[in-house]
């Protein structure tokens, strides 16, 4: 009896062991995740202001661009 009572607390102590592990290896990923997420976020406004920067500084070679873009994917999506 006494066997099997160690026996049961082994396998609960080996269960919450790796219960714990799992929970550690999500939280750190989500971590990882988070911080790409924001890291995305902050490209995003750079390239933002990138592009009105752009747009201010030519808006004629801005305007041209743009013109050109809308042409090239009206002919690919035509058909």
């Amino acid at each position: 009896m006494a066997e099997t009572k160690r026996s049961i607390e082994t396998n609960v102590d080996r269960l919450s062991q790796s219960a714990h592990e799992a929970v550690d290896k999500a939280a750190s990923y989500a971590e990882r995740v988070s911080a790409k997420g924001e890291r995305l976020m902050e490209m995003q406004e750079d390239w933002f202001d990138t592009a009105r920067e752009y747009v201010r500084e030519k808006p004629l070679q801005a305007l041209g661009i743009a013109l050109a873009a809308g042409y090239l994917l009206h002919m690919i999506t035509r058909r």
